[in-house]
């Protein structure tokens, strides 16, 4: 089908809020596609109904008994933000379940499983009861910059009907002596007063190894307060941390979360869901869609998002954009290589022909889509690869 990526973009939209009216069509469409022997996109959009029902499992509405366990008093735009007695500055943020992501991440199968039990948990609250425990109330999520660490924080915090304390761990170290301490304990207390998730970000920056021969005494009593306070804050609410360098964290702090959670890098399927929801109301090729996935082998959700920025902002200003669509890449190429792995980048900007038969063999591309993708017409591409076979 010419245009399924279009269809499968505007499936992934209506599902991500879904209804029983978009799931019976989008399941429809799924039974015709299979009946006309059309496997590969059917079993795409079974995955996106697989996905919507997870969703569903993991919605609001049914984990409102969640709130009765998280006490404490509730926040609101009024209310103080504690600070930093030495400089007045505030030691976080709030940000209220109507300003948190309603959309949940792409991640792999995995990845979204792992949240989902998490989330389950609360949604089964009189079964977990029952046999005499208690729901997750910590978790600890690593990876590397710009997988979305912090994006499916927020979203699991909307799961949960939270609003969230956010702070930056890094903010709250001062230079006086006792003043970081002082910062944690005040957070802490905060946290533990309303009824919120507490986000930790860069959870490194005060969490590190205590028997760190570099670290003078002054880490270590901070890294004790940080610990004594996680302690206290699982009888009062949730708390998320989040770390870039999880090799620096003190052994400790990971035995005080309920759960690890490492967030990877996006694999080539994640890839391409990422730049079909970023990429609208823009529409481009299928085949240009998988390039863009290839050439991002290996690097993050951010980088995908710089990059469908890049193709949106060239779409609008380009006249001839499906003919300079490699040029468009190459440029992004050039001004952002630190996105883009060495081969991948080689290959870009390298032989033309060479690149021709790389796609040809990693993505089975036609001679139709690499005509796309390179900007060429078919009888070109098809005495390229003529020329190259010889």
């Amino acid at each position: 089908m010419q245009h399924f990526h279009i269809i499968q973009a505007l499936c992934r939209t209506a599902l991500s809020q879904p209804g029983d009216a978009a799931k019976q069509q989008v399941n429809r469409l799924r039974e015709a596609l299979e009946k006309e022997g059309m496997k590969k996109e059917a079993k795409a959009l079974a995955g996106l109904l697989a996905g919507a029902e997870r969703s569903i499992e993991m919605a609001p509405s049914r984990l409102k008994r969640s709130r009765a366990i998280f006490a404490g008093e509730q926040l609101t735009p009024n209310t103080p933000l504690p600070v930093n007695k030495e400089t007045s500055t505030p030691l976080a943020e709030i940000k209220f379940v109507d300003q948190l992501p309603i959309t949940p991440p792409i991640f792999n199968d995995a990845v979204m499983q792992a949240i989902g039990a998490i989330l389950q948990e609360w949604k089964h609250l009189d079964q977990i009861a029952a046999v005499d425990i208690e729901p997750v109330r910590s978790c600890l999520i690593y990876g590397a910059p710009g997988t979305g660490k912090t994006q499916v924080a927020l979203w699991m915090a909307r799961q949960l009907g939270l609003p969230v304390v956010s702070a930056r761990l890094d903010g709250l170290v001062s230079s006086f002596l006792g003043t970081t301490s002082r910062n944690i304990g005040a957070l802490f207390a905060f946290a533990d007063r309303y009824r919120c998730l507490l986000l930790l970000d860069e959870f490194d920056a005060i969490a590190k190894y205590r028997a760190d021969p570099q670290e003078v005494g002054e880490i270590k009593r901070v890294v004790n307060t940080l610990l004594q306070s996680l302690d206290i804050r699982k009888d009062h609410g949730f708390t998320i941390g989040i770390t870039n360098h999880e090799g620096l964290l003190d052994p400790a702090i990971w035995r005080r979360f309920d759960m690890q959670l490492e967030i990877p890098r996006p694999i080539f399927d994640v890839i391409v869901g990422i730049i079909q929801r970023q990429l609208p109301p823009v529409t481009i090729k299928e085949s240009q869609i998988k390039f863009l996935a290839w050439l991002l082998d290996g690097s993050t959700g951010a980088d995908v998002e710089v990059l469908t920025r890049w193709i949106k902002k060239s779409y609008a200003v380009v006249p001839d954009f499906q003919h300079e669509f490699l040029n468009i890449v190459q440029q992004f190429v050039l001004l952002n290589g630190s996105r883009v792995n060495e081969n991948r980048r080689q290959a870009v900007m390298g032989d033309k022909d060479n690149l021709l038969h790389d796609l040809k063999r990693e993505l089975d591309l036609t001679q139709a889509d690499l005509a796309e993708v390179l900007g060429q017409s078919r009888s070109t591409v098809s005495r390229n690869m003529s020329k190259k076979a010889g």
